[in-house]
């Protein structure tokens, strides 16, 4: 009875995650579809290639900043917050790191490209950063829901 129960609350677990996972790549794919159309608005074909380009290298970027931040630093300290080792302005802290990491790391023409296609490149960025995490911590949940379901 109790290994059945365990198999329902596994299978609950994995079908709200990838519910969530699924509502979070949409949103992604969505900001990513709609910074792409925004780059075919500009006529210049070299500017919009670059502009295309340099979207890509943010999200290569932010997806290799926040996978080392996580792999380095987040993971035991949200367990020292959860703890009260640690305060959450620490963890929140990490999002200024990323910030900087990626900002230090993309090239100085496609930051250029990416403020005249988005205007605003702090709030894109910080959105990427954002993003990136959630997609991270759905992943890691679901491999683990998976190993329950397994075990």
């Amino acid at each position: 009875m109790q290994e059945m129960a365990q198999d329902i609350l596994a299978n609950l677990t994995l079908a709200a995650l990838t519910l969530l996972s699924s509502y979070a790549l949409y949103y992604i794919r969505k900001a990513t579809a709609k910074v792409s159309a925004e780059a075919a608005k500009i006529k210049n074909d070299d500017q919009r290639a670059l502009a295309q380009a340099a979207v890509a290298r943010l999200d290569d970027v932010a997806t290799k900043t926040v996978k080392t931040i996580e792999q380095t630093t987040a993971k035991e300290l949200r367990r020292a917050v959860k703890n009260g080792q640690a305060s959450k302005e620490e963890l929140a802290s990490l999002a200024k790191q990323a910030y900087s990491e990626i900002v230090r790391t993309m090239e100085p023409q496609y930051l250029d490209a990416l403020k005249v296609t988005l205007g605003d490149l702090d709030k894109y960025i910080t959105a990427t950063i954002e993003a990136k995490v959630l997609e991270l911590k759905q992943n890691a949940a679901i491999s683990e829901a998976l190993e329950l379901r397994e075990g």
